[in-house]
């Protein structure tokens, strides 16, 4: 493809994905003036820094000092090189990508197509006489035919090479095979076999849509029950729920999500009506699912199976999202039924009454203190404030922790200074073993000035203040300026009669120039119009003769101390005196 018309299909996806649909995938914004702003997913925080100009399609965080356009944000969020995000990206929003194209498409990208035709290959397979006892099972689950099918639910058959066969026909490398985690590597080295095989098969998708993986779970005997995706370049079980996708908007809906373990638990809710749920895909609660929840919301209620797995793997998690300040409940349903059975069983109105009463964090916390030991015994209490401390020790919010130690002394009939006391004297142990994170720099090492800031943000707003300024400006004027490269650069594209872009300029600057320039693009300057570029540059201008004006006093007194020639010293006098008048007539 040549060059132009390259740039027009990266224009043409640019336009289509529009960054504020794209990144509201992502991150939960709120309007804020003609901008949008919301908490960075790029580091943590918890007054949102991190702002989306819809109008000039760039987004940027003021903490952490990352922006970029629409292809900048997916690269980051989903770790992929250009070629991949630009691929996917058409994909998503509908552009289509031109034939011969096809050939140069990245490594991610070729994985997810991939993972698209393996989508297509169990649902053909689901739908065959192989798959007879698939549909069954799911038919035993209550699972009815509209939801198979909104949840792409299939099946992958009895057979060590069907799905592989399929893959190669439709022109996909072994090495690919390989990488993608659908094949599996023969003992002897020579080729592959079918990972899931006689599985009912999940297809998992990232938080904007798009499979990235599978889970699977076996038909008849055989061990693991379910089998996940393995870690690729384009899946990791940390950094992903199963049913986000299609939960987002009624989780942000509700301001709540709940949180089930198996595939079955939300597909048996979703079809009951209950959408803002997501499961976790069979591994420990990590910091990034926290995060990726909180996009969305900051209520969780974990709905986990009542066995020591499930209450273990519930920990863990009230762990991970006390420290992100989420209000969490804890729902543990009677006679330790999961929520597939339950809501089958009494119906989603049921399901949800225990949801909106289930137990909070604290209360649940004092109840698996109180497990198995009588309470009415000092050594008991003791044991049991022992198991507690510890995760109070996680609550942040000062207001939450004092409500704690109420409850749990009045729940204990303790003495509430007592309590106090005792998490006082634990309470840095029990704080101590991790260090504080590194502050996020709030600005550049070198900081632009004010002046500095406002003339980049006009050159990049207006086409007269760059003639103007380009006509005007001397590259020695701005050799001295934090932001005198970038300047220099805007003025040196005008001038050749370039096109001034912020994604042009970004390939032409280092990342600290980078950052200093979309913080001048994004940064609001409330009243400033293109006539100000003038007392702008007025202002650099003096602070630049002004620093010449000291560095010659400078060279005067040394040279005067040295007893320099007459001819050297005059010639300084007179430059500094020119510097001075020049100065004042400013």
């Amino acid at each position: 493809m040549g060059g132009s018309s390259r740039e027009d299909f990266v224009q043409e996806v640019r336009a289509a994905a529009g960054i504020d649909r794209l990144i509201g995938d992502y991150v939960s914004l709120k309007t804020s003036g003609h901008k949008l702003k919301g908490l960075c997913p790029f580091h943590d925080e918890k007054t949102p820094s991190f702002t989306v100009d819809p109008e000039k399609g760039l987004f940027y965080c003021f903490g952490c000092r990352v922006g970029g356009d629409v292809f900048k944000f997916y690269m980051l969020h989903e770790n992929a090189e250009f070629p991949d995000a630009l691929q996917e990206l058409a994909h998503r929003f509908g552009v289509p990508i031109p034939q011969h194209r096809g050939g140069n498409s990245g490594e991610q990208t070729r994985l997810r197509e991939m993972h698209r035709e393996a989508v297509a290959f169990f649902r053909t397979s689901l739908a065959s006489g192989a798959g007879a006892a698939a549909r069954r099972y799911l038919a035993g689950r209550g699972l009815d035919a509209e939801t198979v099918q909104f949840l792409k639910v299939g099946y992958a058959p009895d057979s060590w090479d069907a799905l592989k066969s399929r893959l190669r026909q439709a022109g996909y490398r072994e090495d690919e095979l390989l990488k993608s985690g659908l094949t599996v590597p023969r003992k002897d080295g020579r080729g592959s076999y079918d990972r899931f095989r006689n599985r009912l098969m999940f297809p998992i998708e990232q938080a904007g849509g798009g499979v990235i993986g599978f889970g699977g779970r076996i038909l008849g005997e055989g061990e693991p029950k379910y089998l996940n995706s393995p870690e690729t370049p384009i899946f990791q079980k940390g950094r992903h729920f199963y049913g986000l996708s299609w939960s987002r908007d009624a989780i942000r809906e509700a301001d709540r999500v709940i949180i089930v373990e198996g595939y079955t638990d939300f597909a048996a809710l979703w079809q009951a009506g209950v959408r803002n749920v997501v499961a976790v895909l069979g591994t420990s609660f990590t910091p990034e699912h926290a995060r990726l929840l909180a996009r969305y919301t900051h209520r969780a209620v974990i709905n986990f199976d009542a066995d020591r797995a499930g209450r273990s793997a519930a920990d863990r998690a009230v762990t991970v999202l006390m420290e992100r300040d989420f209000e969490l409940r804890v729902l543990e349903l009677p006679s330790g039924q999961d929520p597939d059975g339950h809501v089958r069983a009494a119906g989603a109105n049921a399901y949800l009454e225990l949801v909106a009463c289930a137990p909070t964090f604290i209360e649940y916390l004092i109840s698996s203190a109180c497990v198995g030991r009588d309470m009415r015994t000092p050594e008991a209490k003791a044991q049991a404030v022992a198991d507690i401390l510890p995760r109070l020790a996680e609550v942040k919010n000062r207001v939450l922790l004092a409500a704690a130690m109420a409850r749990i002394a009045q729940h204990l009939d303790l003495r509430e200074a007592d309590l106090r006391a005792e998490f006082r004297r634990v309470a840095p142990a029990l704080r101590r073993g991790g260090a504080p994170p590194a502050p996020v720099r709030s600005q550049p090492e070198r900081n632009c000035t004010l002046a500095e800031r406002q003339l980049m943000h006009l050159l990049l707003t207006s086409a007269d203040v760059r003639r103007e300024v380009a006509a005007t400006a001397r590259e020695e004027e701005l050799r001295d300026l934090t932001a005198g490269h970038i300047i220099t650069v805007v003025l040196n594209q005008e001038r050749a009669g370039h096109e001034v872009t912020v994604e042009g300029l970004q390939t032409l600057l280092e990342k600290e120039d980078q950052a200093r320039l979309l913080a001048a693009v994004m940064e609001d300057f409330p009243g400033l119009v293109a006539a100000d570029w003038e007392e702008s540059w007025r202002i650099i201008r003096k602070e630049h003769l002004e620093k010449e004006s000291r560095i010659l006093q400078r060279q005067l007194r040394q040279s005067m101390e040295e007893g320099g020639d007459t001819t050297g010293v005059e010639r300084l006098l007179r430059r500094k005196l020119e510097v001075r008048r020049l100065i004042e007539t400013l």
